[in-house]
């Protein structure tokens, strides 16, 4: 069985702010007369679920085409819940307790309960990992990515801060890997997520881009 993680990519997603809107443009349209539909997109390649690679925040790090399709694919995904508030930090400490099940993990979904806020205001003010927390995970053995269930790792209000644990998460650790960042998944079916096998981030690979929206979606047994 699969489910699917990720958030339909829309005009209506929550966006960090200053970020432009996705538009979908109808260039021909059955209903207008034309022979078929087709429609141009305008993509933001930072809203909604999407990833952020090594080259957001490091010139020379790796863009998407760069990695191979293997690079997407987690086979020991493991999912902590946290309960955090609005603009509330996730520190080392806040980790720190979790240090069993994530060692040795090459996935850490986050889930804080903050998407069930997504259709509020009050969303774009949310948790954010501190640079001790990032730490922290740089330090588990073989974590490829995270993903989180709020906006960004950053918080608009620390952004200073939001840079440098982008820098420390995304730059290349001893052995030459950064850990990669999944922001805005859907981790509300948290009993089914904590059944996940594999997980599969699916981006449409595009030359020169630092991230990309993409699909996420895992595998289970019923």
């Amino acid at each position: 069985m699969y489910l699917r993680i990720s958030y339909t990519c829309d005009s209506a997603s929550p966006r960090f702010p200053g970020n432009p809107e996705n538009r979908v443009h109808k260039v021909l349209s059955m209903d207008r007369g034309d022979v078929c539909n087709a429609a141009e997109l305008l993509l933001f390649n930072h809203n909604g679920t999407h990833i952020d690679l090594p080259n957001h925040y490091h010139s020379t790090g790796k863009c998407l085409v760069e990695f191979d399709v293997s690079d997407f694919v987690f086979e020991r995904p493991v999912l902590v819940r946290l309960r955090v508030d609005v603009g509330q930090g996730i520190t080392a400490s806040t980790l720190e307790p979790f240090r069993e099940q994530i060692e040795g993990k090459d996935l850490l979904l986050l889930r804080t309960g903050f998407g069930d806020r997504r259709s509020l205001p009050e969303y774009t003010d949310n948790p954010y990992l501190t640079l001790d927390a990032a730490r922290l995970l740089r330090s588990f053995h073989g974590l490829r990515a995270i993903g989180i269930d709020f906006l960004s790792v950053t918080n608009l209000r620390m952004r200073e801060l939001g840079h440098e644990v982008h820098r420390m998460l995304l730059g290349a650790s001893p052995d030459g890997k950064p850990v990669l960042i999944i922001e805005d998944l859907d981790l509300s079916s948290a009993a089914v997520i904590e059944r996940f096998r594999k997980v599969f981030v699916v981006p449409l690979f595009v030359d020169e881009v630092d991230g990309m929206p993409c699909t996420v979606f895992g595998e289970y047994d019923t």
